[in-house]
């Protein structure tokens, strides 16, 4: 008697797959509508392996996928794409999670949450920049991973002088490092015959090379395309310099239209307040902690600098500071500031200071 092979069908059915992305491995769940259908583990986690399961057990499907941001960036994303099947990237924060869920958390009950969130449409989908904004954007944080290195040095080298009872006397350490205050470090290293300071100082020489490297490469981006039409239009805003614009439009894209209402932007960049209103009480926190800290930073630290060049802005600072602490202030500045970045770029015009 011989045997019929029945092959599937799954035309006009929607498969949700929701992933749990770690290094060494992915945790699958696979949902076929409305119905759970498989939890397995992929080690390794391959979009190649993922879509010849897929082809294999539910042939001719329409396919969706998750995944949370994290330290896979992209390229999940990007792969997925590319092979067919249509993917999301989750924040971590947005998925629906249950108070059992949260207690008890296993890889299994992450993915097919996510798997869930995908088939309810619960969940909004983070932007995904593409490959060359990436790109861009490493090169300007690295920049920062150096500068915060270099710091780490300068204290180190501070803590050894006053390990020793050293005490400068041609700087203090609130000024720059210069080439002066570095040669003295120099002296002080021969005539002690501090090897370890020779060594920290040569540490510190090779970071500022570095920087001094990357930051050229930082003016060619910004003379490139596609951003230096924007760089020369958020230059002529008050606060912004080089190294901000390049941190603003990489963070955030060349697209601010994207966001719609000006909260959403807000909200990105970390200026939105927490909040926690119920009936007649309305309580307004600290600044969110979910916000794009580096964009946070940077738009206060151009704000410390506009109120000193907009006679405008100063005097909205010096209004706020009447009735809250500059801390508070300098965010309303912050926010005002991001308003102005956002219509140079919508409007492609220079920013002009009020007469």
């Amino acid at each position: 008697m011989s045997t019929q092979v029945r092959q599937n069908c799954f035309r006009g059915h929607s498969i949700y797959v929701g992933l749990d992305v770690h290094k060494a491995s992915w945790q699958v769940s696979i949902l076929l509508n409305e119905v759970s259908q498989k939890t397995f583990h992929m080690s390794p986690g391959s979009p190649q392996e993922l879509k010849a399961y897929l082809i294999r057990y539910y042939p001719e499907g329409e396919y969706y996928c998750a995944y949370e941001s994290g330290f896979c960036g992209f390229w999940i994303q990007e792969e997925l794409t590319r092979l067919g099947i249509k993917t999301s990237v989750y924040h971590p924060n947005d998925i629906p999670t249950t108070e059992k869920e949260k207690r008890q958390k296993t890889d299994k009950r992450d993915s097919l949450k996510i798997a869930k969130a995908l088939r309810k449409g619960d969940c909004e989908g983070i932007f995904v920049p593409d490959k060359a904004q990436q790109k861009a954007r490493s090169l300007v944080r690295q920049r920062g991973s150096l500068v915060r290195d270099r710091q780490r040095i300068m204290h180190r080298i501070k803590s050894h002088l006053s390990y020793y009872g050293v005490v400068c006397e041609v700087l203090t350490w609130r000024q720059d490092w210069s080439g002066k205050h570095i040669q003295w470090l120099d002296q002080q290293a021969k005539q002690q015959q501090d090897q370890a300071l020779s060594w920290m100082l040569r540490e510190l020489a090779w970071m500022r090379n570095l920087e001094k490297e990357i930051l050229k490469q930082l003016r060619q981006l910004a003379k490139a395309s596609p951003y230096k039409s924007a760089v020369d239009l958020l230059l002529s805003v008050p606060g912004v310099g080089l190294k901000s614009a390049l941190v603003i439009l990489t963070e955030i894209g060349l697209d601010f239209d994207r966001f719609g209402k000006f909260d959403r932007l807000c909200a990105y960049c970390g200026l939105m307040p927490d909040t926690n209103s119920s009936g007649e009480q309305e309580r307004v926190g600290d600044l969110t902690r979910r916000g794009n800290r580096r964009l946070r930073c940077i738009l206060i630290e151009c704000a410390w600098a506009a109120i000193k060049r907009d006679p405008e802005l100063a005097l909205a600072y010096s209004n706020y500071k009447k009735r809250m602490a500059g801390q508070k202030a300098i965010v309303k500045i912050a926010r005002k500031l991001l308003n102005r970045i956002r219509r140079v770029l919508h409007k492609k015009e220079k920013y002009t200071l009020a007469e």
